[in-house]
């Protein structure tokens, strides 16, 4: 398959850029895809799946793991499931789980939960929170958070190349690495670090929020969602983070420690989304340099 070229001329800074991070970083794959007023406006894909000889190029179906971006799937389940079941966000999460003690939850609330705030991980077990708000889900809808999210978000928007993999597939692109090529496989339930996405299907998952759920004139997340998010915003000590996304005064985002990114413009009714492939701890600098060349991108 030859993968995609669609480039508005505006957005070629921002290529140029994603081409020096490819290098800076050590990543064998990169992506882009832009869509501003719900149509594609910029698509370009660049490398290979992993570094060896025979490695397969990257195209539109190729799905890159987003690590902590995976922390805005997790969030958008909680909040549908929070919403649905008329819980107040402070409610504590071990009224609800009553039948886990072993998580030894203690005075955490579903705030903490849904502004990351508090503990990270729970009882003898180091049990990390991405798997109470499942279990939290679970509780109350009867699915877990791929369940839910396959049903209500995944299918009616036909986004084939987003999956919590638990048996290898051809399309994932693997951790780039001087020696070997991997990829992570775990529980398929929703909550571990083993979700990968295409960057047409991160770009869409991005415009779904932007559109506050509305997509082709089907309302797919409830409109009480995001008024929980603005609440969240103005009532919470920490307005910076709500449901996994990082907000700031122009636009807001999340980010995988391997480089995927998604950012959401507003003023611009514009997603923008990066793919790379390669771990590090050093991306926080990277990421706020893509933010402010979108934005003046989008202002050209």
């Amino acid at each position: 398959m030859v993968a995609p070229t669609l480039i508005d001329n505006k957005f070629i800074p921002l290529l140029t850029y994603t081409e020096e991070a490819e290098e800076k970083f050590g990543s064998s794959a990169a992506s882009i895809v832009i869509i501003q007023d719900n149509k594609i406006l910029t698509e370009w894909y660049s490398g290979k799946h992993h570094f060896k000889n025979g490695s397969l190029v990257v195209t539109t179906d190729s799905m890159f793991n987003l690590y902590s971006l995976r922390k805005t799937y997790v969030g958008l389940a909680t909040a549908i499931a929070v919403v649905e079941s008329k819980l107040s966000v402070d409610s504590k999460v071990s009224d609800v789980l009553t039948k886990m003690p072993e998580y030894e939850l203690g005075n955490t609330t579903i705030r903490d939960l849904a502004t990351k705030s508090g503990a990270k991980y729970f009882g003898s077990n180091r049990i990390e929170r991405e798997e109470v708000a499942c279990e939290l889900i679970k509780e109350l809808t009867g699915y877990n958070i791929a369940e839910l999210i396959t049903e209500r978000i995944f299918k009616p928007m036909d986004l084939t190349d987003t999956e919590w993999i638990s048996v290898p597939k051809e399309k994932l692109v693997c951790q780039a690495a001087d020696g070997y090529a991997s990829v992570r496989i775990e529980s398929n339930e929703g909550h571990e670090r083993n979700l990968y996405s295409s960057a047409r299907d991160l770009a869409q998952w991005g415009n779904l929020h932007l559109n506050r759920g509305l997509i082709n004139h089907n309302q797919l997340v409830p409109v009480e969602v995001f008024k929980l998010i603005e609440e969240l915003r103005i009532d919470t000590e920490d307005k910076n983070r709500i449901f996994g996304w990082y907000y700031q005064d122009k636009c807001y985002y999340a980010s995988g420690a391997a480089g995927c990114h998604c950012v959401i413009v507003p003023e611009f009714n514009a997603v923008g989304v990066r793919m790379l492939n390669k771990y590090t701890e050093n991306y926080n600098e990277d990421q706020n340099s893509f933010n402010e060349i979108f934005y003046d991108c989008l202002q050209a």
